[in-house]
């Protein structure tokens, strides 16, 4: 383990607050309510946010090459509904850089950092693939419906235009 990866895995209640106080900073009124209390059913929202944040960290710490945490994707998922950039939305993940000097320190190589870098680099480049095709799944699902509507429209109007070819009364 690194000296990085020690600092990081010792700072982890204060690198999350501060990465958490980022996360959250929005530029208006959040799209989901802000519920009282804790857990995944009472804040769904946070706890997937938190949960994710945590396993991001533990990733940065892990000694061998890992996937990237699944659990990115329920942050992703979830950045992807608001209407915010994908600047704006995934903005969190490269404060994360700064957050950890600030609480590391000179404790850690400038090598060490580069490296640490180029894994949030990593991780952010993964986001954003995964941000786009949540997007993008929204955006067809918008497309769908509006064709859903269009065809029962069009079923209603041949339905009164058949009523009116028989000389039914339609009013």
């Amino acid at each position: 383990m690194s000296a990085l990866t020690e600092e990081i895995a010792k700072g982890k209640d204060s690198i999350m607050a501060a990465w958490e106080k980022s996360a959250t900073a929005l530029k208006g009124p959040s799209p989901f309510p802000v519920r009282k209390g804790q857990g995944r059913f009472a804040n769904p929202a946070a706890y997937h946010r938190e949960e994710g944040m945590s396993d991001v960290l533990d990733w940065l710490c892990a000694d061998e090459v890992e996937e990237i945490p699944a659990s990115l994707g329920d942050i992703c998922r979830i950045k992807a509904v608001q209407d915010d950039k994908p600047s704006q939305s995934l903005a969190f993940l490269f404060d994360l850089k700064n957050i950890i000097r600030s609480v590391v320190g000179s404790a850690a190589t400038e090598a060490e950092y580069r490296a640490l870098d180029e894994q949030i680099d990593a991780l952010a480049l993964h986001s954003f693939d995964y941000f786009v095709a949540c997007r993008n799944q929204i955006a067809q699902l918008r497309v769908e419906e509006v064709s859903r509507g269009e065809k029962m429209l069009l079923r209603r109007l041949e339905k009164l235009e058949n009523k009116e070819m028989n000389g039914e009364n339609l009013a």
